[in-house]
C-alpha cells in the first residue's frame, strides 16, 4: 500500500461517526427524498428513466402475485432452492422501489411480510449442506451469494423503513440483518472460514463488505460501519480493497471481467457513502480511483464484450453490473460524458435511482459522446509494479492483447505472456476463458466445473509457450500468486506500428521467456500484420510447445499433412494435453510454416520460421471430457524438440474477403512466404518476413534500448 494511501486510511478511521444513527434518513443508500422527489416531478422529461421505471413497477405487481416462498435451502447455482431465495430478494428490491416512487403501502408492506418470514427462517439455518464452497453460507452454497442478497434486502429495507413500525424493525434487524451481517463477517464459533473472506482482498471480500456496511447504515450501525470500511480485524476493510486490488491507473487485478462483477459493490457501497458519510470523500479516494477503474473497464472490451482472460464469460456493457457502475459513475461525474452513449447503444435502461435520474435526464438532452477506444498499457499491482496487461489498436475494429499481469488472484489461469486478436467484429485468435455454465445446476450445480482446472486454466489452452507439456508455475497457484513479469517495453506513439514486451524468468524453472508483439500497417497489405517473437531460453533440452487457439475453419496448411480419418488419439496425458485431440499432424516446412484459416468474413494466416524436424498438430478440444463440458474448438499447435534457445518467429497476417451472399471470394492466399532469422544473439533479434511481390517487412529488438522497430 503508498504510504499516502496508508495515512489517508489512518485519517479516516479517525473521523467520528457516532452520528450516524441520529443522522440517517429514509430512503439514503441509491435513493434519496431528494431524489424521489425530483422523480416524482419528471414530466416526461427522461424517457428511457420512464421506461425503465415501468419494468420495476410490472415486476413489483407480479411480486405482489407471487405466493410467499421460504423454502429451506439444499440447492446449488440454478437449482430450486438457489433461485427462489433470488428472486425474494429481487422480488423485495423491486416492492422497496415502488413504493419509494408511488407512495402505495401494498409495496412495503410486501417487503415487510418477506423480512418477517426471513427473520423466523433464517437463525434457524446452519451451513448450507452441499460443500462445493470452502466458504459456505446459509441460504446459498457459498456465502458470496449471501453478501449479494444482504445487499439487495438492505436497498429494500432502506425504502421501506419509514412504513414498518419500530416493533417490526426490531424483529427484522435483530432476526435477519444483525445474524447476517455476523455469519458474513465471522461465520459460526465452530467455523470462522468467513472472516478471513470478510478481511481478504478480493471480489468476495468487497461484496461481503458491501452488505456489512450498507446493512449497517440502514440500521444506524456506526460499529458495523467501522468494520465495513476498515476490517474486522487490521489488513481488511473497504478502503483498504481500493489500495489493493487496483493498480494506479485503475487496472483491477483479477482482469476485466471480473471487475464487472465486482465494480456493482463497489458502486453501491460507495454511492452509500456519499449519500451518508460525504465527509469520506470516497469517489476522490485515491486520486478518483472508482473512476479510473470505470475507464479502464469500458477500454477492456471488443464491441461491448470483455476480453476474454482468466475465469472470463461472455458478457460486457449490457450486464446488469454495468448497468448500476455506469449510472453511478457518471452521475458523479458527469464529465464522462462517453457513458452515456454506452447506456444509449448498449444498456438502453438505468436504474432506478438518484444516479440513474441523472443519468437518463442528461441522456435526454443530448450530452452523450461517443467513447474513444485507444491503445493502453494497463500495469497491474498496487503500486503498478506486477506487470501489465497492453491493448494495441491500429485501426477502427481490431485489438491486439497481451497479457504480462500476475496471476489475478483465485480466477486467475496459468499463462504469462499470452495474446488474443479481434478483428472485423470476431475474437480471431481466441482466450478460452471459463468452463463454466452459470447457474445451470446440471453442470457442476452451476459452478466451475472440474475441467475449468484440468484445462481452461491450463497454459496450453492459451497462446504462449509451453515448456516440457507443463503448465506454467506447474499449476500452482501458491507458486503464481509470488511472480509477475517484467514489462520490457510499449510503444504506441505511432498509430502505424505499436509493439509491446514483456519478460517472465519464473513461470518455469530454468526457462527464460521473452516475448515482442507488433502490430503494424503495412501499405502493401491489405489488413494488419502482428508480428510475434517468442523466445525461449535454457542451459537444459526441452520440448516447447507453441499453441494458437482460433475461431473459425481451417483453410489450408502449407505442408502435407495426415488427417485423422478413423480414430484420434489425444495430444498427451498431462493437463491440458489430456484434453486435446489431434486431428492432423504433420512436419514443418524446411523454413516456414503457414497455417490458414476464415473467421466471419475475412482470412487470416500464421506464417512461422520452421525445419523438416519442427512438429505441427491441428488439435481441437473436448477428449477426456464425460460430461461434455468442454466447447468444441480448433487450435495449431507447433512443436521443437531437443532444445534450449528458441525464437518461434512468427507473423500472422489478415488477408481477403469472402461474401456468402454474392457467393465472391477475393485475396485469399497468404501473402507472407518466408520467414528468416537473420541474429538473435545477446544484443537482440532481427527477423525478415518475405511477401509477395518481392516486398519484405524487418523486424529489429534491441536489447540495449528495449526497443522494437521495422523497416519495409
Amino acid at each position: 500500500m503508498k504510504i499516502k494511501h496508508f495515512i489517508l486510511t489512518l485519517l479516516f478511521g479517525t473521523l467520528s461517526l457516532g452520528t450516524l444513527a441520529a443522522s440517517v434518513e429514509h430512503p439514503s443508500l441509491t435513493l434519496t427524498r431528494d431524489g424521489v422527489k425530483a422523480i416524482r416531478k419528471r414530466a416526461d422529461k427522461a424517457p428511457l428513466f420512464d421506461a425503465s421505471l415501468e419494468r420495476v413497477m410490472a415486476e413489483a405487481q407480479t411480486a405482489l402475485g407471487r405466493p410467499l416462498e421460504m423454502p429451506v435451502p439444499k440447492d446449488g447455482g440454478g437449482g430450486y432452492t438457489h433461485e427462489a431465495h433470488k428472486r425474494n430478494y429481487y422480488d423485495m428490491y423491486y416492492c422497496g422501489l415502488a413504493y419509494q416512487v408511488s407512495g402505495d403501502k401494498k409495496y412495503a408492506r410486501k417487503v415487510e411480510e418477506m423480512l418477517l418470514a426471513y427473520a423466523q427462517l433464517y437463525p434457524t439455518l446452519d451451513w448450507h449442506p452441499l460443500t462445493n464452497s470452502p466458504v459456505r453460507g446459509r441460504l446459498f452454497w457459498q456465502t458470496l451469494n449471501e453478501s449479494v442478497w444482504l445487499v439487495h434486502l438492505s436497498m429494500a429495507y432502506d425504502c421501506v423503513y419509514d412504513a414498518i413500525k419500530p416493533a417490526g424493525r426490531k424483529v427484522i434487524e435483530n432476526g435477519v440483518f444483525r445474524p447476517a451481517c455476523s455469519f458474513i463477517m465471522e461465520g459460526t464459533p465452530e467455523n470462522r472460514a468467513n472472516e478471513d473472506t470478510f478481511n481478504k482482498m478480493h471480489n468476495h471480500g468487497t461484496w461481503a463488505q458491501a452488505a456489512v456496511g450498507m446493512a449497517a447504515i440502514v440500521m444506524g450501525d456506526d460499529a458495523l460501519l467501522d468494520k465495513a470500511l476498515y476490517g474486522s480485524r487490521p489488513g481488511g476493510g473497504f478502503l483498504r480493497q481500493m489500495d489493493s486490488l487496483f493498480s494506479p491507473e485503475g487496472y483491477f487485478t483479477e482482469g476485466a471481467y471480473y471487475l464487472r462483477y465486482a465494480i456493482w459493490p463497489f458502486m453501491l457501497f460507495a454511492e452509500s457513502l456519499q449519500h451518508n458519510r460525504p465527509e469520506l470523500k470516497v469517489f476522490e479516494y485515491r486520486d478518483g480511483i472508482l473512476f479510473k477503474a470505470m475507464d479502464v473497464l469500458v477500454q477492456l472490451a471488443y464491441h461491448g464484450e470483455f476480453f476474454h482472460f482468466n475465469d472470463a464469460l461472455q458478457k460486457g456493457y449490457w450486464a446488469q453490473e454495468l448497468i448500476c457502475a455506469t449510472d453511478v459513475v457518471y452521475a458523479n461525474c458527469p464529465s464522462k460524458d462517453y457513458l452515456l452513449s454506452i447506456v444509449r447503444d448498449y444498456q438502453k435502461q438505468v436504474n432506478v435511482s438518484d444516479a440513474g435520474f441523472r443519468t437518463a435526464l442528461d441522456l435526454a438532452a443530448g450530452q452523450a459522446k461517443d467513447p474513444v477506444f485507444r491503445s493502453g498499457l494497463y500495469t497491474d499491482g498496487p503500486e503498478g509494479h506486477d506487470g501489465a496487461f497492453a491493448v494495441l489498436r491500429c485501426g477502427d475494429d481490431d485489438a491486439l492483447t497481451f497479457k504480462a499481469t500476475s496471476h489475478g488472484l483465485s480466477h486467475g489461469h496459468y499463462d504469462k505472456l499470452t495474446f488474443a486478436w479481434y478483428d472485423s467484429g470476431n475474437e480471431v485468435i481466441s482466450d478460452y476463458g471459463a468452463s463454466r455454465f452459470l447457474n445451470i445446476e446440471a453442470k457442476n450445480k452451476g459452478h466451475y466445473t472440474r475441467e475449468n482446472k484440468s484445462y481452461a486454466m491450463t497454459t496450453v489452452a492459451h497462446n504462449t509457450l509451453v515448456v516440457d507439456e507443463t503448465s506454467h508455475f506447474q499449476g500452482k497457484i501458491s507458486i503464481s500468486e509470488r511472480y509477475s513479469p517484467v514489462l520490457l517495453a510499449y510503444s504506441d506513439d505511432d498509430r502505424a506500428f505499436q509493439y509491446v514486451a514483456a519478460l517472465d524468468t519464473a513461470a518455469t524453472p530454468g526457462v527464460r521467456m521473452q516475448r515482442w508483439m507488433g502490430l503494424a500497417r503495412i501499405p502493401f497489405l491489405s489488413g494488419p500484420l502482428i508480428i510475434d517473437l517468442l523466445k525461449a531460453e535454457s542451459a537444459g533440452s526441452h520440448s516447447y510447445d507453441y499453441p494458437i487457439h482460433y475461431n473459425g475453419h481451417m483453410v489450408s496448411l502449407s505442408v502435407p499433412y495426415q488427417r485423422a480419418m478413423e480414430t484420434m488419439r489425444t495430444m498427451g496425458s498431462a493437463p491440458g494435453y489430456k484434453h486435446l485431440w489431434v486431428e492432423a499432424e504433420a512436419k514443418g516446412g524446411k523454413d516456414c510454416t503457414s497455417y490458414t484459416w476464415i473467421c466471419g468474413t475475412k482470412l487470416y494466416s500464421i506464417t512461422t520460421a520452421t525445419t523438416m524436424d519442427s512438429q505441427i498438430y491441428l488439435l481441437r478440444s473436448g477428449a477426456n471430457d464425460p460430461d461434455f463440458n468442454l466447447r468444441s474448438e480448433p487450435s495449431f499447435l507447433l512443436r521443437e524438440t531437443g532444445r534450449g534457445n528458441h525464437l518461434f518467429a512468427s507473423c500472422i497476417e489478415t488477408h481477403g474477403h469472402y461474401d456468402l451472399q454474392v457467393e465472391l471470394a477475393s485475396d485469399m492466399e497468404r501473402s507472407c512466404t518466408g520467414v528468416t532469422v537473420l541474429s538473435d544473439d545477446a544484443s537482440g533479434m532481427k527477423v525478415r518476413y518475405d511477401f509477395k511481390g518481392g516486398n519484405s517487412v524487418t523486424a529489429t529488438v534491441d536489447y540495449a534500448t528495449n526497443t522494437m522497430k521495422i523497416n519495409y
